[in-house]
């Protein structure tokens, strides 16, 4: 008996040893995990402290960006300022994007055409004041930018004129990574498009003010202040193709005129989706002029439009010393997709005066 006792009791040792011993191995599993964990995330805030904080960081930043940019395009500056966490400086910044023409409608991507597509931007002066944590989640926001003495050269257009498609024609809101803009200030921007025998100007953008957020399939506009040779514009509010092309938008533009004479003034509200739209426009060019088009009906729209004015001259609208009488108009139109019912009247000169000449249109009109 005492055999078997004796027996019994060392396997009861040799049992609790053999816990004893898991036990321990796994804490110490545990702590050297606990210990990788430490080591890994310690050397992980150290690289990105190295990258996102130091100079020689930046460069390593800023080459491996160069490096990841799409086949074709091109990113370079002349000198750097700054850690990357920002405020950073790029001077003398120059981006080359190559792409190539439609083929049969259809996109072709660089390098698979012969002759490439241009677009170029460069700018004496680029600041970017970014926040990090925004970035894990592949969104890029900036407290602030500023650029100045920059160019935006676009490419030739020779795709012939088509109508408007509805709502293809709409511009579609896709950029490769999200941005979100707190503080937008440019100066002295210059858009130009790509012609011969020298490029034609667009727009130069005196100054912009003003915040944007861009995501894939919508865009909200924060309070956009421009002034530019082609006027005074504002704009503010939403646009998500990607729910319905939904529009919740209020614009306004102070148009440029001529010495002496009362410069135009429009304002714009557009509400709405592709289930229903109401777009209104209003203001004075030099007299008031009042235009609003309605859409209802998402695979073929019901559309109605009217405008009237008593007189609206082309100076007004071009800024120019153009001395041809005003235009006064009244006119309504109401259709199903490309399909017009016209009616109205669009006359030039004051009809209160002998010699007023008047047009009026064709009661229906159909257009395919």
């Amino acid at each position: 008996m005492s055999d078997i006792a004796s027996t019994q009791e060392e396997r009861e040792a040799h049992i609790a040893d053999l816990r004893m011993r898991r036990r321990a191995r796994a804490r110490w599993l545990a702590t050297r995990s606990l210990l990788s964990i430490v080591v890994i995330g310690v050397l992980a805030a150290l690289l990105l402290y190295f990258l996102f904080n130091t100079l020689r960081g930046r460069d390593v930043l800023l080459n491996q960006i160069v490096e990841r940019l799409p086949e074709g395009d091109e990113l370079t500056w002349s000198r750097a300022e700054g850690p990357a966490s920002g405020p950073m400086t790029l001077y003398d910044l120059r981006y080359v994007h190559r792409a190539c023409p439609d083929r049969d409608g259809e996109p072709v991507a660089w390098p698979d055409c012969k002759t490439a597509l241009l677009t170029v931007f460069t700018a004496k002066r680029v600041v970017l004041d970014p926040m990090l944590q925004p970035l894990l989640g592949r969104r890029l926001r900036l407290e602030a930018m500023q650029v100045s003495g920059a160019t935006l050269l676009l490419p030739e257009s020779n795709e012939p004129f088509e109508l408007p498609r509805w709502p293809e024609s709409l511009p579609a809101i896709a950029p490769p990574l999200a941005l979100e803009a707190d503080a937008i200030e440019i100066d002295d921007l210059r858009v130009l498009r790509a012609t011969a025998p020298q490029p034609t100007s667009i727009i130069h953008l005196r100054r912009l003010r003003g915040g944007l957020v861009a995501e894939d399939g919508s865009l909200h506009l924060e309070r956009i202040v421009a002034d530019s040779d082609r006027g005074r514009f504002t704009a503010h509010g939403d646009y998500a193709p990607r729910d319905r092309y939904r529009m919740h938008l209020t614009a306004s533009a102070v148009l440029p005129a001529a010495a002496g004479r009362t410069p135009a003034r429009l304002g714009l509200a557009a509400r709405g989706d592709l289930r229903k739209l109401d777009i209104a426009l209003a203001g004075n060019a030099p007299a008031p002029v009042k235009a609003r088009l309605l859409l209802e009906g998402e695979a073929q729209p019901r559309w109605r439009f009217e405008a009237n004015s008593t007189a609206v001259t082309l100076a007004a609208l071009l800024g120019n010393d153009d001395d041809a009488a005003p235009y006064a108009f009244d006119l309504r139109a109401d259709g199903v997709d490309g399909h017009a019912n016209v009616q109205g009247r669009i006359a030039q000169g004051d009809a209160s005066q002998r010699g007023f000449a008047a047009t009026v249109l064709p009661s229906k009109i159909s257009v395919d």
